[in-house]
C-alpha cells in the first residue's frame, strides 16, 4: 500500500488450540466451530507504523479472511467465509469507513484474496464447496438451526466432517463509483485432483498463485 499501512484480518475470537492426535495448530477446527456458533467475530484491523497503532476497520465476519487492497489503496478486499460473501471497505471516497457486502452465491466457502495491479479485477480463493448438510443447516431459520449448530458444536473433533476435495478462484470486477461489481468467472478443480483445498491466490503478470492447506507446492494457473 502507498501509505505503508498494513492490513490484517482477525479470523475469530476463538483461540486454536493443538489436536491432541496430531499435535499440530488446528486452525480448521477453530473455524468449523465459528460456523457452527454463527457468532460472526471476524474483524479487519490496520496497523500504522508511524504512530505504532493498531484500529478496528469492520466488524462482523463469520471468519474473516482474504485481505487485499488496490493498486491505489481506495478499499480493501476481504472475504467472510462462513456467509460466503465478498466484503468491500472503503477508505476513499463519499463511502470511506463503511464495509458492504459486494458479492454473494458463490460455490462454496471463501478464503484468500488478492487485487490486481495490473488487470481491473481481484480474486478470491474457494477452498470447498457447500457440503448438503452445512446447506441445509445454514438455511434453517434460527429457532430450529441453532440448536441444531448447538449439538454439532459438542463432536467430538475427529468426528466432525471433513471438506470434500475441491479446488477453485473466482475472478472479480470489485465495481467502481459508476458500475456495480460482479462475479466475471470461476475456475475451478472440481474433485481436487490438481490442487486441493485453495486458501490463497495472489496475480502477477497474468497468471495465478494458488496456496493450499494440504499441498507441498505452489500450484499456478495461466490467465491468458
Amino acid at each position: 500500500p502507498k501509505t505503508g499501512h498494513v492490513y490484517f484480518s482477525d479470523a475469530s475470537d476463538i483461540r486454536v488450540d493443538r489436536d491432541i492426535r496430531s499435535g499440530k495448530w488446528d486452525i480448521m477446527y477453530a473455524s468449523k466451530i465459528e460456523a457452527m456458533r454463527g457468532k460472526m467475530s471476524g474483524r479487519i484491523l490496520r496497523f500504522k507504523p508511524e504512530t505504532g497503532q493498531v484500529d478496528i476497520l469492520a466488524t462482523g465476519a463469520a471468519f474473516a479472511n482474504g485481505v487485499a487492497v488496490d493498486k491505489d489503496e481506495t478499499f480493501i478486499l476481504y472475504t467472510s467465509t462462513y456467509e460466503g460473501a465478498v466484503m468491500k471497505y472503503s477508505l476513499s471516497g463519499e463511502k470511506k469507513g463503511q464495509a458492504e457486502k459486494l458479492l454473494i452465491q458463490f460455490p462454496g466457502f471463501l478464503d484468500g484474496a488478492d487485487c490486481s495491479f495490473e488487470r481491473e479485477a481481484c480474486y478470491v480463493a474457494i477452498p470447498s464447496t457447500i457440503s448438503p448438510l452445512a446447506g441445509l443447516v445454514f438455511s434453517m431459520p434460527d429457532f430450529i438451526g441453532k440448536p441444531i449448530r448447538s449439538l454439532l458444536m459438542i463432536i467430538p473433533r475427529w468426528m466432525t466432517p471433513k471438506a470434500e476435495p475441491y479446488g477453485g478462484v473466482a475472478e472479480i470486477y470489485p465495481g467502481s463509483a459508476t458500475s456495480p461489481a460482479s462475479l466475471k468467472r470461476i475456475f475451478q478443480d472440481p474433485d481436487g485432483r490438481d490442487v486441493n483445498i485453495i486458501t490463497g491466490v495472489t496475480e502477477f503478470r497474468g497468471k495465478l498463485y494458488l496456496g493450499s492447506l494440504h499441498e507441498n507446492c505452489i500450484a499456478i494457473y495461466n490467465l491468458d
